[in-house]
């Protein structure tokens, strides 16, 4: 095959062929041809533990929520109970109340591997035994509102704050625009 330059000469280019083994390619890993959830699947959406920062649908993560989602797992073997993601995550940002960040690895690994035993053995931790009286404690005060998450429901300031239209994030009332997408606040 014969092309000219920039010059007008005649030039020949040898097409060299590429070496095969920038072809192959190796995939040690494929999906599943039965697929393993990590977490447990319910038929209900009820029974699940109420997904982050949703209060438009009523999903609202607080200490009352932890308690009744767990008076409410009571009939289901423990393992079951704590393999929902959004009560793991919720345990994992308990940290205002009670330093469970550091102590959950054990329990993550049993809801990974479906471990019964390993569950069963964090739940006679005193983080958990901690919880379960503070929970007791707190089912047995007249105020069912308590809430540890200050930052997402602050008490007393609930109607100041302001929830985003678009993405339903609950925005500090100092703040003119989403701290999520940033969009602006919409005057209603």
């Amino acid at each position: 095959m014969c092309e000219k330059d920039v010059y007008g000469n005649e030039v020949q280019r040898l097409g060299r062929p590429l070496p095969v083994e920038y072809l192959l390619v190796d995939v040690p890993a494929s999906t599943p041809l039965v697929p393993l959830y990590t977490f447990l699947e319910r038929k209900d959406a009820k029974q699940y533990f109420p997904v982050e920062n949703r209060m438009i649908d009523g999903h609202i993560q607080d200490f009352a929520a932890l308690a009744n989602y767990l008076a409410k797992s009571r009939s289901l073997p423990f393992l079951d109970a704590v393999s929902d993601f959004h009560l793991l995550f919720y345990l994992y940002r308990m940290e205002d109340m009670l330093p469970m960040k550091s102590q959950l690895g054990p329990l993550l690994e049993a809801v990974r591997d479906k471990d019964k035993a390993k569950a069963n053995e964090w739940k006679t931790r005193e983080v958990w035994k901690t919880l379960e009286e503070l929970i007791e404690a707190s089912s047995n005060h007249d105020d069912s509102s308590m809430s540890n998450d200050v930052e997402f429901v602050p008490s007393g300031d609930a109607e100041q704050n302001w929830i985003c239209t678009f993405c339903t994030f609950i925005n500090s009332r100092e703040l003119p625009a989403c701290e999520i997408c940033n969009l602006p606040r919409s005057r209603q």
